[in-house]
């Protein structure tokens, strides 16, 4: 027993000398807790719906349940097709047609939700009105899972990408091998380079694994060119490992790693759209803007969920190698500035 105690003794003496390692263990789980109340304690959305010829006591009806918009027929398809739009509602004989966007699970039942109130309001709603209810991307058998389906996708990738990326330097280091590369000839960049090629290699193998088993085996749904979705990936796990490598760099242990991965990465995935955002606060939503997972998981959505070519992804996809062209030039300073010691 004597024995146990004096190792204890020396656990907790460690903790005493290393005070971030003691505020990671209390701040992080207090800044993620409180993230997720945020997310989790906005309020239920309303969607907005755009109204084609209906008569009043119908719009009145759906005033009530959304915002509502009156357009023409070809401007409620246009402003349906850019997203403006959750829905659009026209009147086609006796039958009330829903167009709904499709590609929002969330929006999709709130729309759906508000017309079906919206009618049950109505004195004669029931009776005498038919609903006819189309996808413009996707259809009804989609289900939450399809829908969450490419935010899981770039999360995982970028997830296991940063942890392999980031362990492996960190052993290199404790191995002594980091050490030889930094005092040989070797400029930081060449060093950085070499890393990212190798560990590139290896991601590129791991999407298209990745990608394969979530279309063939999940049955993911893809609606989009599946060369797209690999540049997606592939491009969100560049993003990944240029922070593995930043964060190696900085870390001296793999303990130090996981805690800078429960900084750096939890926070991007409770923003990146695995919660919808659109009843969030307005500066969830901008900070949300700022992560490189959230623009990656965007991308995926659209060429999965909608079809989008590369003109419909271009701005997302441009935003993920801005960022890898960011992390990639601090992963090279902080092996510089490592080298010059």
């Amino acid at each position: 027993m004597r024995n146990a105690l004096a190792l204890a003794k020396r656990i907790l003496q460690q903790f005493r000398h290393d005070p971030r390692t003691v505020v990671m263990l209390v701040v992080a789980p207090v800044f993620v807790m409180w993230l997720l109340s945020i997310i989790l304690g906005s309020p239920g959305y309303k969607p907005t719906i755009a109204v084609v010829d209906l008569p009043a006591p119908m719009v009145q009806a759906l005033e009530a349940n959304a915002n509502v918009v009156q357009l023409s027929a070809d401007d409620a398809l246009a402003q349906l097709r850019n997203r403006d739009v959750d829905a659009k509602v026209a009147m086609v004989g006796d039958t009330l047609s829903v167009v709904v966007e499709g590609s929002n699970g969330t929006h999709n039942r709130a729309s759906v939700a508000a017309v079906q109130q919206s009618l049950a309001s109505m004195a004669s709603g029931p009776q005498t009105v038919k609903l006819d209810i189309a996808y413009l991307n996707g259809s009804s058998d989609w289900g939450s899972f399809d829908f969450f389906g490419p935010v899981f996708i770039g999360v995982f990738v970028f997830m296991f990408v940063f942890i392999t990326s980031g362990m492996s330097l960190v052993t290199e280091r404790t191995g002594g091998t980091m050490e030889r590369l930094l005092v040989s000839p070797i400029k930081s960049w060449q060093l950085v380079a070499g890393y990212c090629i190798g560990f590139g290699v290896a991601a590129a193998i791991q999407s298209v694994l990745v990608l394969w088993a979530a279309t063939t085996l999940l049955k993911f749904p893809n609606e989009g060119a599946m060369w797209l979705v690999i540049v997606i990936t592939f491009s969100m796990a560049l993003v990944s490992m240029a922070l593995g490598l930043l964060v190696s760099a900085i870390a001296k242990t793999a303990f130090q790693v996981i805690q800078l991965m429960i900084l750096l990465l939890v926070p991007q995935i409770l923003v990146s759209g695995v919660f919808d955002l659109s009843t969030a606060p307005h500066w969830l939503r901008i900070v949300s803007q700022c992560f490189p997972i959230t623009h990656g998981a965007a991308a995926l959505r659209g060429v999965m969920l909608r079809g989008d070519g590369f003109s419909g992804i271009a701005l997302d996809l441009g935003i993920v190698w801005a960022f890898f062209v960011v992390l990639f030039g601090l992963a090279t300073l902080s092996f510089a500035r490592r080298q010059t010691r």
